[in-house]
């Protein structure tokens, strides 16, 4: 979608936000108390927000700050409801699920929804089962923003090819993110300060007059939210519904829908590695394969660097791999600001500098946590070049361009595809007790994933980036060559299977309270469908939206947006139905 096109769209989506919220004032006889939010607030949630666009936090930023259920624990904490702000983010964070960045792509900002949508939520005093209808669209605001982005820091290169043409080693470090971070604070920070500041009034008053003039809006949110989590199922099934391990979807989503929610998620997500590793072991054994025997080999190091030194590029990578990520050269000048600290160790003339500089400045892109053991290689490559090995620019940029795709491609498989679903998928039922619609999440869940991924990632980043050194060209091969890594490749499509069973049978909500009677006796229709399987609604849904997205090519905004239609739509009370005490109501004809 074009710039030009969005920005009609924020336009005329904020004047409708302003009129609408006008005529609901003018219109309401009942007084509306208009809830702010103090600037302070308003500030901090923005600056979290940009933190987890940012460099600073170790890598955490878009494993850990940028995942709803994380933003919407901290903007609870700042707005003095921690345990809601768990709850709802959790909700928001069932969505994007599937969502998976890749290549310089970006579908949707799960970011924006998690503090921005939590913000709107919790300041209109919205009910957290109706979140997701609200955070959803702001989501895809986010695309904006990430092409100004790209498109900017695309011109932060150019600056550091004329630094390196000085041998500037420190000069191109510091344009890594002495250029972009404080246009990225501007461009992600002040419009989410700005945007919480005066929207939640504006949203406050607009969810106050529904709830006053036509609840039945609210309502149809809240069953939209409860569909739009089959949407964020579905995104993921379309990878994982394959070949022979589709069954332990339907396995776990019928087990789980049998317990009624009444089951420990962590239990689950423990049964259902169990069952991958089974599955794994058993393949293989009918198929007779043999276990590859390699030679691990530790290189004849020169001595000319330090395991302080491999740590000193490390550390580099893990905060500034993305810190002035680009259309133009994606990864380039993170990768030579990783291998600062090497070049000013091993070369001491001008022209070593420059000239190595200038051969770790050209494109790259990888998986940055399994793309490390390219860093480890390559410092290896560089020690073994600058002690007079006949190691050539070439050998060096042919080494990163035949590792850095296949290593992205099993990298994010395994990383973004698995490893971040399972522990949010943990910490998810942890801060919410596997129901959608709770007020009262634990922040323990939160905690959690920040605490258990952090020691995961730093551990196992370092690991596979001194790998790397240590070994040199083999330890790569090695792994992409590896029995217990195919394995691993195999199991992710069981285990993410049986865990999506488990996250739809509990989060996603659809059934219809239309009741009909015949002879006196009174039929609901949702207790005939429920004798028939329980969830049978929901599941028919979440294989509808695969279908379309799958089988006809269907856009997932286009079905975004047709679900909050059809979800508000279905809260019009045009139908019979009973309330709690049996007494004759009108009702939407999906609840």
């Amino acid at each position: 979608m074009k710039c030009k096109h969005i920005l009609i769209a924020l336009l005329v989506s904020f004047a409708c936000i302003i009129s609408f919220t006008t005529n609901a004032v003018a219109a309401t006889e009942t007084p509306i108390e208009v809830n702010k939010v103090s600037f302070l607030a308003a500030f901090f949630i923005g600056l979290f927000y940009y933190l987890a666009q940012s460099p600073w936090l170790a890598n955490l930023s878009f494993t850990v700050f940028y995942r709803p259920l994380v933003a919407g624990t901290l903007v609870g904490f700042i707005m003095g409801q921690p345990s809601l702000g768990a709850a709802i983010g959790a909700v928001i964070n069932v969505f994007y699920l599937g969502f998976i960045s890749a290549g310089g792509s970006l579908p949707g900002d799960p970011s924006l929804a998690g503090y921005l949508g939590t913000a709107l939520v919790i300041g209109s005093h919205l009910e957290p089962g109706a979140a997701l209808a609200l955070a959803a669209p702001i989501g895809l605001l986010g695309n904006f923003t990430w092409s100004v982005k790209m498109t900017y820091c695309s011109r932060i290169p150019v600056i550091a090819d004329k630094l390196a043409e000085k041998g500037d080693i420190w000069g191109v470090a510091r344009a890594d993110y002495l250029y972009s971070q404080p246009f990225l604070f501007l461009l992600y920070g002040v419009p989410v300060i700005v945007l919480t500041y005066i929207g939640v009034p504006l949203v406050a008053v607009g969810v106050q007059w529904l709830q006053v003039n036509a609840e039945w809006v609210i309502q149809g949110m809240v069953i939209a939210s409860g569909m739009l989590t089959a949407l964020g199922i579905a995104i993921n099934l379309k990878i994982l519904l394959q070949k022979d391990v589709w069954p332990f979807f339907f396995l776990s989503f019928i087990v789980a829908s049998m317990v009624k929610g009444n089951i420990s998620f962590f239990l689950f997500a423990v049964i259902g590695l169990i069952i991958a590793y089974l599955y794994v072991y058993y393949q293989n054994h009918l198929k007779g394969d043999q276990e590859q025997i390699f030679e691990h080999t530790t290189r004849k190091t020169p001595g000319l660097l330090t395991k302080h030194d491999v740590f000193s590029s490390y550390w580099r990578w893990l905060f500034f791999s993305h810190s002035s990520y680009n259309w133009e050269r994606l990864q380039g000048l993170g990768f030579a600001h990783s291998m600062a600290p090497i070049i000013r160790k091993l070369y001491k003339t001008q022209e070593e500098v420059s000239l190595a500089l200038k051969r770790h400045l050209i494109f790259f892109n990888t998986e940055p946590d399994f793309g490390g053991i390219i860093h480890g290689t390559i410092i290896a490559m560089e020690e073994d070049r600058a002690a007079g090995a006949d190691i050539s620019d070439e050998d060096i940029n042919k080494v990163k361009t035949i590792l850095m795709g296949p290593l992205a491609g099993i990298g994010d498989s395994i990383i973004q595809g698995i490893i971040v679903p399972v522990f949010l998928i943990i910490s998810i039922g942890i801060a919410t007790g596997g129901k959608m619609d709770t007020s009262e999440g634990n922040i323990l869940g939160p905690i959690f994933y920040l605490v258990t991924f952090a020691a995961f990632l730093w551990s196992f980043t370092w690991w596979i980036y001194y790998l790397g050194y240590r070994r040199g060209q083999p330890a790569a091969l090695e792994i992409l060559s590896s029995k217990q890594l195919n394995q691993v490749i195999e199991g992710v499509p069981v285990a993410g299977n049986f865990l999506m069973g488990l996250l739809a049978a509990n989060y996603v909500k659809l059934s219809t309270p239309i009741v009909f009677s015949i002879g006196g006796t009174n039929f609901a229709i949702q207790n005939i469908v429920d004798q028939i399987m329980p969830n049978l609604i929901p599941l028919l849904l979440i294989l509808t939206i695969w279908f379309l997205i799958t089988k006809k090519n269907a856009k997932p905004t286009t079905i975004l947006f047709v679900i909050i239609i059809i979800g508000i739509a279905g809260a019009i009370p045009l139908f019979c139905g009973l309330n709690p005490v049996g007494q004759a109501i009108q009702v939407g004809f999906l609840g």
